[in-house]
């Protein structure tokens, strides 16, 4: 299955988010390869080459030509809505991460202060010097959470060696007032029905999450066994969730 390329560049959009409004896109991964801890059944990058905690980094670009893209792009759009950590992978494995975190507020406080500071994280690699220290500097931490215990977690996620469930889940208990994402799919793989999740929804119940997001595969995936979720079981998911444990669950997907 033809899956979507790497993003080339250190910034990328703006692009109209279902969720952070017009959102400039910030790539502090290699442009050559997908650097990662999780290698997601799902991911519209394609397979993981070796998930890891910690990639070799000497093809990382550098704090200072990440920071000049951004300078540049927020002069070139200075109505987008969101700064946003995400590209090829896993943003927080970065070696200097807070300092690229801590520069691109300095640049939003200067020329864009209306936007907000938004990381997407599989939430992995929270217990670093590094990501702790900027983790004050993120606006909005949005964090992965596609399963509610370790075996469907390992089906679903497929994480580095030495990445646990357990792990990630006390992550996301001590991270106070964060959003979770989860995608949830079907197939011989799911956590959209019966006992993965329950599960979820019980993890989900104990990190007690500013908001819960939930969507589905709207583009190419890594396997072809991945099925989709349609709109209106999401809907009825979000319906339940937010009964049984009273928090903001919102659903999102592109297509009908």
């Amino acid at each position: 299955m033809r899956v979507l390329p790497l993003e080339r560049g250190f910034t990328y959009g703006p692009v109209l988010s279902r969720r952070l409004g017009r959102s400039l896109g910030i790539n502090i991964l290699p442009i050559e390869r997908k650097v990662c801890s999780f290698n997601c059944v799902y991911c519209h990058y394609g397979v993981t080459p070796g998930a890891t905690l910690t990639p070799a980094a000497e093809d990382f670009p550098g704090v200072g030509p990440v920071l000049k893209a951004v300078e540049l792009a927020l002069r070139a759009y200075p109505e987008v809505e969101s700064l946003t950590f995400s590209g090829n992978g896993e943003p927080t494995l970065h070696p200097y991460f807070h300092e690229l975190v801590f520069g691109v507020r300095q640049l939003r406080d200067r020329l864009a202060p209306h936007a907000q500071v938004t990381l997407f994280s599989n939430a992995t690699a929270l217990h670093l010097p590094q990501v702790q220290a900027a983790l004050p500097w993120v606006d909005v931490p949005i964090m992965k959470l596609d399963a509610g215990d370790p075996a469907t977690f390992a089906r679903i996620n497929r994480p580095a060696r030495g990445v646990t469930f357990e792990a990630v889940f006390a992550h996301l208990q001590a991270l106070p007032n964060c959003f979770l994402q989860s995608v949830l799919i079907d197939g011989p793989v799911t956590n959209a029905r019966g006992d993965p999740l329950e599960a979820w929804i019980a993890a989900v119940a104990e990190i007690r999450p500013r908001q819960v997001q939930i969507y589905s595969t709207d583009y190419p995936v890594a396997e072809e066994s991945v099925e989709r979720v349609p709109p209106f079981q999401l809907r009825r998911i979000a319906e339940e969730v937010s009964r049984r444990t009273a928090l903001d669950v919102r659903p999102f997907w592109v297509n009908p």
